[in-house]
């Protein structure tokens, strides 16, 4: 019997989680069953009991006249025997009624003696039992007084008072065995009952399984197919009633409407892909055009600039101004760093291949925050450099080009620094962990909107109007997996974070360069 539980669904729990343990239930035929057990037994309980206690009663009033109409009979022959009360009229009467009969009734005759009931005869062998209240009762009535006796056998007990001047009482015992049968026949009712009951249940049970259960089985697991293979879900079976295959005829109509649109739907999703993709190519041509143009024209004046900054630093040495140095190192390092990617540019039409080298993180962070101390100072925005906790006291050695990681954070502290408000503050923390070394810069700025965090990474989006590229993140995040690390953004209640992940430096790379740092300066 196929019982029509309800088909779960793939979507009912998440993906990697076990599907919660589903209590046992019954399905439909089963309660239908159930239902229709319980209604049969209780009609045709109900519908026995009732007939039956008619049939009682029907019963019991016959078998009661039936004793009242033998027990009159005897006293109407004794009273035609012995119309005042003759004794030994009444002894023969008595005796010779007792020989003929054959009911199996027991009776005694009581006459009055001074004004008491005494027995006179008997047809039983037992001596008479003394008058009860039904017997002393009995002259003073019209009728026959009848009363029903269950123990120890059970008996109708009849008494008549004889004569038109009631000269004494008749008592007669009628044994019946009556109520017996109707127990019997109440017993083997009420089993033909139970067993009727539990036939239609199971009928009906059968019929719900063929013609509801199956229909909506294969209809609940045509659905879970659907789920589980979009597009190209097999039909439902038409089966059953002609209602259920109504029901899983439009299903499927449904279901191939559905198909076409997801089709179409999916084809059009590829050409606006293609078509973005298209207009992607289009405008990274015109600004790779634009870049060799203005790389070929930049290539000339950023040759005479460093020139003169190193003039301007011999003129300085010679002079014994020391303490502007550090400042034009700084400026002339930024400078082969934008000459070699303008050289790059007009070679290969790309940034140039990474110079990999073991590096520390935390040096290029303060490098490049002082480098660019003059902007967070005229922006008003203050910025820190600290190291994580979990890696105190020991260094943080990666594996990359140092240009490459100064373009990145230069790129994420100049967003910083355009999102905030004066006096905004900008944290940069480095640190290690099992992805290897890493660089946090976080603001306490307003943060990305959720529609700008779907188009993160993404060349020529930007928030920054017509200021900006929309460049900036898409060339960092290129530079960090060149280097063989990640750009990430992090999620967070307030301001914007960006996780620069890098690649460690190989163990004896980095234990000669600790080693290096612990030896004293000679």
């Amino acid at each position: 019997m196929n019982d029509a539980d309800p088909v779960p669904s793939r979507n009912d729990h998440p993906a990697g989680r076990s599907p919660p343990k589903r209590a046992f239930s019954l399905g439909l035929p089963a309660r239908l069953g159930i239902l229709t057990a319980l209604l049969a037994m209780g009609l045709v309980l109900g519908g026995s009991q009732i007939a039956l206690s008619w049939s009682e009663r029907e019963h019991i009033q016959a078998d009661r006249r039936e004793a009242a109409s033998l027990a009159q009979t005897l006293a109407s022959y004794l009273v035609s025997v012995a119309p005042t009360g003759q004794p030994d009229s009444l002894r023969r009467a008595f005796s010779t009624w007792a020989e003929s009969d054959i009911s199996g009734a027991t009776a005694w005759v009581y006459v009055f003696s001074r004004g008491r009931l005494v027995p006179l005869a008997s047809d039983s062998t037992t001596d008479a039992p003394p008058p009860d209240s039904l017997v002393v009762s009995a002259p003073g009535r019209r009728r026959p007084a009848v009363a029903f006796v269950p123990e120890p056998d059970p008996a109708w007990h009849v008494a008549i008072g004889l004569g038109e001047h009631p000269y004494g009482v008749l008592s007669m015992w009628v044994p019946t065995q009556r109520f017996e049968r109707l127990a019997a026949q109440r017993r083997r009712t009420l089993l033909l009952a139970v067993a009727s009951a539990l036939l239609v249940a199971l009928s009906v049970a059968g019929l719900t399984a063929r013609w509801v259960g199956r229909p909506l089985n294969e209809l609940g697991h045509a659905m879970t197919r659907a789920g589980d293979t979009a597009g190209a879900a097999p039909e439902a079976p038409e089966i059953g009633p002609r209602e259920f295959q109504l029901l899983a005829r439009r299903y499927n109509d449904m279901q191939r409407a559905l198909a076409a649109r997801e089709r179409e739907s999916t084809a059009r999703a590829a050409l606006l892909a293609l078509e973005e993709r298209a207009r992607s190519y289009d405008r990274l041509a015109v600004t790779a055009e634009t870049s060799a143009e203005l790389a070929h024209e930049i290539g000339t004046p950023l040759s005479t600039i460093r020139g003169h900054v190193q003039l301007l630093r011999d003129d300085l040495l010679a002079l014994g101004h020391t303490a502007p140095l550090e400042r034009i190192n700084a400026l002339l390092a930024q400078l082969d760093r934008v000459t070699a990617i303008v050289r790059g540019a007009l070679e290969r039409g790309a940034w140039p291949a990474p110079a990999m080298r073991t590096v520390d993180p935390e040096e290029l962070a303060a490098r490049l925050l002082q480098f660019m101390a003059p902007t967070l100072e005229a922006a008003g925005v203050r910025a820190v450099l600290r190291r994580d906790h979990r890696t105190a006291g020991r260094r943080c050695l990666a594996s990359a080009d140092p240009a490459f990681v100064e373009q990145i954070l230069l790129n994420l502290i100049k967003n910083a620094i355009e999102a905030l408000p004066p006096g905004g503050h900008i944290e940069v923390t480095t640190g290690v962990d099992g992805d290897g070394a890493y660089l946090l810069v976080s603001d306490d700025g307003p943060g990305l909107s959720p529609d700008m965090q779907a188009y993160l990474f993404k060349p020529f989006v930007t928030t920054k109007g017509p200021g900006g590229t929309g460049l900036g993140l898409a060339i960092s995040r290129r530079l960090a997996r060149t280097l063989g690390g990640e750009l990430q953004y992090l999620p967070s209640d307030r301001g914007t974070r960006w996780r620069l992940t890098l690649p460690l430096a190989p163990e004896a790379e980095r234990a000669a360069s600790m080693a290096a740092s612990q030896m004293p300066a000679s």
